[in-house]
């Protein structure tokens, strides 16, 4: 390096260069405007773009109306599976016909409809949160003989801990509500609005988090982390990471066979 180009760092960042706070997720940054990206878009960069691609042979459980879908469709191939039709889902509207997708609609776990050995990436986000417990471990059983080994998976479940401390630290979460409070305070005659307009919010479960494994509409089943993580070992699987942390709300898991 030329020695002019050493001593225009001189004195440059009197303390050393501080950017930010990296183990925050949502630390201040001179990044500014672009400093947060869309969870979903960080679950696509970490789990879709690095592992998919035209030789991937992709199969997505609960596909819905294709939002996640439509990030795959560089595969070669992409089965999903889902218990309502594309009718129901707008699957066809939305997604098209592109003859890479194959679409099941499917009644049970069995995965009887799957060719064995054949598919090298798993993905599901939003669905099984939906499937009791022991539904989850039915589907990751009879998925186990499906997936070629080395094939890299991903799914999201729902882990009523990891929600209710969100929940808890949603104060420091919520970059909208927290940088509009440190907005206001910066401004002497908004100063004092700053707790009025923006009060502290209260805790709550708006998705009524129930313990029990009764069915009803939508609603939401525990697996937990550790619990799921060790039922995928008790399948066959090798768990990578256990939880992602793409999302401050759900943990996102990724394992092979």
């Amino acid at each position: 390096m030329p020695r002019a180009d050493v001593e225009s760092f001189r004195g440059l960042w009197p303390g050393g260069y501080q950017e930010g706070f990296p183990l925050d997720p949502v630390s201040e940054s001179s990044y500014g405007p672009f400093s947060y990206m869309s969870v979903l878009h960080v679950a696509y960069l970490a789990c879709i773009r690095p592992h998919v691609g035209p030789d991937t042979i992709a199969l997505e459980i609960g596909p819905g109306r294709g939002c996640w879908t439509r990030t795959l469709l560089g595969a070669r191939e992409i089965w999903c599976l889902d218990v309502l039709s594309q009718e129901e889902t707008g699957f066809s509207e939305y997604i098209g016909r592109p003859p890479n997708v194959r679409y099941i609609q499917v009644d049970d776990f069995l995965c009887r409809d799957l060719p064995d050995d054949h598919f090298t990436y798993l993905f599901s986000y939003g669905c099984l949160c939906h499937i009791p417990f022991e539904g989850v471990r039915a589907y990751l059983r009879n998925l186990f003989p499906k997936l070629r080994a080395g094939a890299q998976a991903f799914i999201m479940v729902a882990d009523f801990d990891k929600y209710r401390r969100a929940l808890r630290d949603v104060e420091r979460l919520d970059v909208v509500r927290r940088g509009m409070r440190a907005w206001m305070k910066r401004r002497f005659l908004l100063r004092p609005l700053a707790g009025l307009l923006l009060p502290s919010r209260p805790l709550a479960d708006p998705l009524e988090l129930r313990e029990d494994e009764s069915p009803s509409p939508g609603r939401w089943y525990h697996a937990g982390t550790a619990r799921t993580c060790r039922m995928l070992e008790e399948c066959g699987y090798r768990v990578l990471v256990e939880d992602l942390g793409v999302n401050h709300r759900d943990p996102v898991i990724h394992f092979t066979k």
